[in-house]
């Protein structure tokens, strides 16, 4: 049994992003004459402040989550989002190219030291159970029934920039699971670092001023 880190990876942007929202949103005003080396972020800001986010979906990016079963179940949830995740059917743990050995995230929450040892008893046992279901011919497909949600996955996800606004809105949040919180607020901070006018208004509401 592995214990795994949660973490999240960039894999890919639309490159030169602000620069393509500005022109496919001047192309309704008719106003791509008034394109200049920095008019961009003072154009895509005035189409988030008069909410006309439609504009910002023709940028996209997409990020490789590592959690566990719990906070994957969360993610798929936005259903404007594109998903490909790691499939406890098809992938038998009992393999070489998996160390013969389940994945497993530790809970984001302060155990004492007895729950802590019940919970590695707990993963310990149905990684136990697993490969002998292997091991006594069940497929992956099968055997899997037994694996605990805290279960390592990979998911990646794709979405547009409006939709990952919506995301961080919400998974940001302080009412959010921590995993899945601590997850969004480094995709946050990704765009605060290269798309800052994206996520501006959300951290500016000062529930993420401590990002910054």
């Amino acid at each position: 049994m592995k214990i795994v880190e949660p973490s999240v990876e960039l894999l890919w942007a639309t490159p030169f992003a602000i620069d393509l929202i500005e022109m496919t949103g001047r192309t309704c005003y008719k106003s791509e004459d008034l394109i200049t080396d920095d008019s961009a972020d003072k154009f895509v800001r005035m189409l988030i402040k008069r909410g006309h986010e439609a504009m910002i979906e023709h940028a996209s990016a997409s990020f490789k989550f590592v959690c566990d079963r719990c906070v994957s179940h969360e993610l798929v949830r936005h259903r404007l989002a594109s998903f490909a995740q790691e499939s406890s059917r098809y992938c038998n743990y009992s393999k070489e190219k998996f160390g013969k050995s389940i994945g497993v995230i530790m809970p984001p929450f302060k155990m004492t030291d007895t729950s802590e040892e019940i919970w590695r008893e707990a993963m310990g046992s149905a990684e136990a159970y697993y490969l002998e279901l292997i091991k006594n011919g069940e497929p992956a497909q099968i055997a899997r029934s037994v694996l605990p949600i805290g279960l390592k996955t990979e998911i990646v996800c794709t979405a547009n920039f409006r939709e990952w606004r919506h995301i961080l809105k919400l998974r940001t949040s302080p009412a959010a699971h921590p995993m899945i919180r601590n997850l969004m607020i480094e995709v946050y901070n990704w765009f605060h670092a290269n798309y800052p006018v994206i996520v501006e208004d959300i951290g500016d509401n000062g529930e993420l001023a401590c990002l910054k």
